[in-house]
C-alpha cells in the first residue's frame, strides 16, 4: 500500500490492469478483484494460504479445476497462481513487454518480496493441513513415498523425492544413458518447443496480442542469449564460478520444458560431462496468464498460465555449463516462474566437476516452474519428444509429458540415438 501510495505512476498502472482483468472476465465468482482494495486483500489472503487440491469433478489436462465461486482461498493451487499473475498481466502499452511486470521495477521487485513471504508460511505446519489431500490424490503421482506420520509442511510435500525403494540411486532409469548422442529429459515436464538462436546470439519469438484498445498487436521478441547466460544490469549475482562465451551459442538451438505443479520438483543432468560454469542470478518472478475458455466439455473456464518462451529472459535462474565429451558446451537452466523464487543446487555441483546423465543436481521450491537446455549449432540436436493432436496455447505445438530420465532429444541431426533404459550410479554423497 505504501509503494502504490507514494507511486502515482504504479498506483494507475495496477489500477489499469485490474480494470482490464475486469473486461476480460467480469464474474465476481471467479474474478473477485475489481479494486485496488480488493487487491490489498487478495494478497494478504495470498501470503497465508495453505494450497488445497479441491475434488470438483473437473479436471484440464490432470490438474483439478475449482473455482468455488464464494472466496479464492477455496480455489486450486494451480488457479490460485494463474489468478495471482493474470490480475497484473494486462497489456498496459503497445510495447510487447507492456505489462506492469516490466514496466515498473519497484512492482517487479515487490512482487518477488511477496513470493519469499509466501514460501516463509509454506515452510510452517499450519501450511501442511491440507496436504493429506494431495498424497491421496494419484494425479499427483506413485513415484514418492510419503514418510511415516506425513509430510510436516507444505513444501516437504511439494519437493518431495523419488520413492527410494523403487529408485534406489536417486533417479529413474535414464534411457540413452551410455549413448553419448541422447539427451535426456532434467525433470518431469512438458516441452514448450525448440528455437533456433540467430548468428548474433538473438532467440527469435512471434507474438500476438491484443492491446487496451482493442487492437491486434503483432510483431516479434528479440530476446539476447548472452544477457540470459550472464546476467545484466540490475540481476544480483548470488553464487558465480568459471567462464562461458556466450557466443558459441550462435545460430544454436534453443529448448524449453514447463513443469505444472503436480510434477516432480527436482532436477537431473540432461548429458554427461563436466561443470565449466554456474551463475545463479535473482531477478523477476514474473508469469504470463491469460483467461481461456473451455475447449471441451470436461472442462471449464480458468486461469491459464501461457508458457512463452520469450518470458524466460529477466527471470531468476541458475544457468550451469556442461562441456561434453563430443557435442560441445550444453547449457541447463532451472527458472524460477511465479511464486517460485528458490533454486537449491547440490552440494556436488562445482567447478570442474565430472556429472553423469541423470545425476540430480537442484531442485525447486513452490511454484510452476521452467528450465531452459541450449545447445551449439554443431551438436545439431534434434527434439524428439512426442506431439499430441491439439495445439497449446501460445506455443502453437503440445507435446506429451516426459518424464525425467525419459529420451528427450539426439545430438548429430538424428531421432534414432538410443533409448535403452539404464539406472545410473548415485551422485556423490552430500548432495
Amino acid at each position: 500500500m505504501s509503494l502504490v501510495q507514494g507511486d502515482p505512476a504504479l498506483q494507475e498502472q495496477l489500477t489499469r490492469s485490474i480494470e482490464l482483468g475486469q473486461i476480460i472476465n467480469s464474474d465476481p465468482n471467479t474474478n473477485p478483484v475489481a479494486s485496488l482494495e480488493d487487491y490489498y486483500d487478495f494478497i494478504d489472503a495470498l501470503v497465508t494460504y495453505p494450497p488445497q487440491n479441491i475434488d470438483s469433478g473437473i479436471y484440464d489436462g490432470k490438474i483439478r479445476v475449482s473455482m468455488d465461486g464464494t472466496n479464492y482461498c477455496n480455489w486450486n493451487i494451480l488457479d490460485i497462481l494463474s489468478f495471482s499473475y493474470f490480475l497484473v498481466d494486462r497489456q498496459l502499452t503497445t510495447d510487447p513487454r507492456g505489462q506492469i511486470q516490466f514496466e515498473n521495477d519497484a512492482f517487479s521487485n515487490w512482487m518477488r518480496d511477496i513470493a519469499e513471504e509466501w514460501g516463509q508460511y509454506l515452510e510452517t505446519p499450519a501450511s501442511a493441513v491440507h496436504v493429506p489431500d494431495f498424497t491421496g490424490d494419484p494425479n499427483f503421482g506413485d513415484w514418492y513415498c510419503p514418510p511415516e506420520g506425513g509430510y510436516t509442511t507444505f513444501q516437504d510435500f511439494f519437493t518431495r523425492e523419488l520413492c527410494a525403494a523403487t529408485f534406489p540411486t536417486g533417479s529413474r532409469p535414464v534411457e540413452g544413458y551410455d549413448d553419448p548422442a541422447t539427451v535426456v529429459a532434467i525433470g518431469d515436464s512438458t516441452s514448450a518447443g525448440w528455437w533456433p538462436i540467430s548468428g548474433n546470439g538473438k532467440l527469435v519469438t512471434t507474438y500476438d496480442g491484443i492491446s487496451q484498445g482493442g487492437e491486434v498487436i503483432k510483431g516479434q521478441l528479440y530476446s539476447d542469449v548472452a544477457d540470459f547466460i550472464l546476467g545484466k544490469d540490475g540481476e544480483t549475482v548470488l553464487e558465480t564460478f568459471g567462464a562461458i562465451d556466450p557466443a558459441i551459442f550462435n545460430k544454436g538451438t534453443w529448448t524449453h520444458q514447463f513443469l505444472n505443479v503436480n510434477n516432480y520438483h527436482r532436477l537431473h543432468v540432461p548429458v554427461a560431462g563436466k561443470i565449466v560454469y554456474l551463475k545463479h542470478l535473482q531477478s523477476g518472478v514474473r508469469m504470463k496468464s491469460g483467461w481461456a475458455e473451455a475447449r471441451r466439455p470436461e472442462e471449464v473456464d480458468h486461469y491459464d498460465p501461457q508458457d512463452t518462451a520469450d518470458w524466460q529472459f529477466g527471470q531468476t535462474r541458475m544457468v550451469i555449463g556442461i562441456e561434453t565429451e563430443s557435442h560441445g558446451t550444453v547449457v541447463i537452466s532451472p527458472m524460477g516462474m511465479a511464486q517460485v523464487s528458490s533454486i537449491v543446487k547440490r552440494d556436488w555441483v562445482t567447478e570442474g566437476a565430472m556429472t553423469d546423465k541423470g545425476w540430480e543436481f537442484a531442485n525447486f521450491a513452490f511454484g510452476g516452474s521452467d528450465f531452459v537446455v541450449i545447445f551449439q549449432e554443431d551438436a545439431d540436436f534434434v527434439l524428439t519428444a512426442e506431439t499430441l493432436p491439439e495445439e497449446a496455447p501460445g506455443a502453437g505445438v503440445a507435446y506429451k509429458t516426459s518424464l525425467q530420465g525419459e529420451k528427450y532429444g539426439c545430438f548429430g541431426g538424428v531421432t534414432t540415438c538410443s533409448a535403452t533404459p539404464q539406472t545410473p550410479p548415485a551422485p556423490p554423497s552430500g548432495g
